[in-house]
């Protein structure tokens, strides 16, 4: 038990019931966040304005590359496996991504989840840049294989700074949190 203590530290946010607590009590925030895919035959990065509401539907924007600029959506849903995906308005009928999670279209939205009411596997603690984190991490098995998730909080408000999204092995999805306000 003393071994844990240290390697989990004295903070109050260092187990997985405060951690689920803390956003499960977020009301929504706005990040602007870059997600990398690596979906086997090309790597994207895309820029995207995200707004999560808790009560209501969440909302993006894709801010970059300029051929997707513009391009705005709404995802709405309580859980991973439940959600709809609309564009301008227009409600996609088959817009369920092949694996739930892993696209760069709902890697937020089902990571947000997971935060709310998943157990993490593990939690550790790192510092990098002088900045102490908090690091958690997700795993588990879905009709196709293995996901782990991984998201680097910040000790300090356990604001989420960067998470990596992994399919069997292959880190598939990257997502750096450039900025972040709680609304």
């Amino acid at each position: 038990m003393l071994l844990v203590a240290l390697l989990c530290g004295c903070g109050s946010h260092t187990d997985g019931e405060s951690i689920r607590a803390h956003f499960e009590a977020l009301e929504g925030f706005e990040a602007q966040i870059e997600i990398t895919a690596d979906l086997g035959e090309s790597v994207l990065d895309f820029s995207i304005q995200y707004d999560y509401n808790k009560e209501d539907n969440d909302r993006f924007t894709i801010t970059a590359p300029e051929s997707l600029a513009g391009i705005s959506g709404t995802i709405a849903g309580t859980d991973n496996a439940v959600f709809s995906l609309q564009y301008d308005g227009l409600a996609l009928d088959d817009a369920m991504p092949q694996r739930t999670g892993l696209t760069p279209a709902d890697a937020l939205f089902c990571l947000m989840n997971d935060l709310r009411t998943a157990q993490p596997a593990q939690i550790w603690q790192e510092s990098a840049s002088g900045t102490d984190y908090i690091v958690v991490r997700y795993e588990g098995e879905d009709a196709d294989g293995t996901v782990a998730k991984q998201v680097w909080l910040t000790k300090q408000g356990l604001q989420p700074a960067y998470a990596e999204l992994y399919a069997d092995g292959s880190r598939v999805i990257a997502i750096r949190v450039a900025s972040f306000t709680e609304t």
